[in-house]
């Protein structure tokens, strides 16, 4: 059916029967989120000293280009002829696009879970650098392995369809009115495809609201304990701020991943139940589904890009907060506390008593000038900036 046609309405079982401007508004958010993403990736290469973050980002951002390109750019332009307003191309174009397509549409949530994964090694377990380096190419290499075997699978099944403005796979059938393996080109069969591909695509932003809650948690608890041994100096105020910037740039990415699929999901689910999509859903999932690239470069930037947060790297912030949290636990221990260590041994087991409980890796002891010295300069932070 021509979806120009005025039996074409948004009514009926052809998910391709929208207007023109739903068609062209995903070019335009496409094109936004390719630039961002560019320019993301520039500063993540410019930046001296990589980080698995900054690594974890140009990742990201690499992924989007394609996707924002392919996809949503490009878009109905390599759909079949016919199939949607100013598509012009065929079934060979349409599976190029497909392919490419389902490959970032699992990619992308993985590669956000591959963040998340980051955030919680960091925050919640105090990995360094040099234990994250060892499982970093994991992070990397999974979501990109799991997007290419399954869109290999669905592509040599023919399940790869016309959509709304590009070519994906869905629970459909092309042409739409075929009832069998002879008339169906596309999509026959696609039940048994589609609900196994569907549920690993939200095992992703399942994932990552599991592990923001662990994030979140973490941070808590450490508030928490500072609120109870540590005292309300303006330096504590400001270390406490810092680690809720954390857990805040960490729950702003993964919120921009729910946004991103949010009603791409909630389109599929009403489609599956039957029911007429609203021209209203497809507009916003128009603007909504393809600016990932576009939300990262803003919550990257929120945090000083690279000028303002430079040199504050993460784990610096957080070791500098438990090692003051253990100082100040051992200057408001009370006299009988102090005079219970009466041995070498006593005094030894109950320090490291002290360091199990903080989870400190490393715990310094500084003569009264040092330490005068460390708090004027608390605020500073080292090169290695993480989040």
């Amino acid at each position: 059916m021509d979806p120009l046609s005025p039996e074409c309405t948004f009514t009926t079982e052809y998910t391709w029967c929208v207007p023109t401007y739903v068609v062209i508004l995903p070019k335009i958010t496409g094109g936004i989120s390719a630039i961002c993403s560019a320019y993301l990736a520039k500063l993540m290469i410019s930046e001296k000293k990589q980080t698995p973050y900054h690594r974890l980002l140009l990742n990201m951002s690499i992924a989007d280009i394609i996707s924002s390109t392919f996809v949503h750019v490009i878009g109905s332009w390599m759909m079949p002829r016919g199939t949607a307003p100013l598509s012009s191309g065929n079934l060979i174009t349409c599976d190029v696009q497909g392919f490419f397509g389902q490959i970032l549409l699992i990619t992308m949530p993985y590669l956000n879970a591959s963040l998340t994964t980051y955030y919680n090694l960091i925050i919640r377990y105090n990995w360094t650098d040099g234990q994250i380096a060892k499982v970093e190419k994991s992070l990397h290499l999974i979501p990109w392995a799991l997007g290419i075997v399954l869109s290999v699978v669905v592509l040599v099944a023919k399940q790869l369809v016309p959509g709304t403005w590009g070519c994906w796979f869905g629970n459909t059938q092309y042409p739409p009115d075929c009832d069998s393996a002879e008339t169906c080109v596309r999509g026959w069969n696609s039940t048994y495809y589609f609900w196994p591909i569907f549920v690993v695509i939200l095992l992703a932003p399942s994932y990552v609201m599991w592990s923001m809650y662990l994030v979140y948690s973490s941070i808590r608890r450490l508030e928490k304990r500072m609120a109870t041994y540590a005292s309300a100096s303006p330096d504590e105020r400001r270390n406490r701020r810092n680690s809720r910037k954390v857990m805040e740039q960490s729950i702003l990415f993964s919120s921009a991943l729910l946004l991103t699929l949010l009603f791409a999901e909630v389109e599929i689910l009403i489609s599956e139940f039957g029911k007429p999509i609203a021209i209203w859903i497809h507009v916003v999932l128009a603007l909504t589904f393809p600016l990932q690239g576009f939300y990262n470069l803003l919550i990257h930037l929120r945090r000083g890009g690279n000028s303002k947060w430079k040199n504050r790297g993460l784990s610096k912030r957080l070791s500098k907060l438990l090692r003051r949290d253990g100082r100040d636990r051992e200057r408001d221990a009370s006299p009988q506390q102090i005079t219970a260590a009466t041995t070498p041994a006593t005094a030894t087991c109950q320090i490291t008593e002290k360091v199990s409980t903080m989870s400190v890796e490393k715990v310094e002891v500084k003569d009264p000038q040092e330490e005068t010295n460390d708090n004027e300069h608390t605020d500073s932070f080292d090169e290695n900036p993480r989040v």
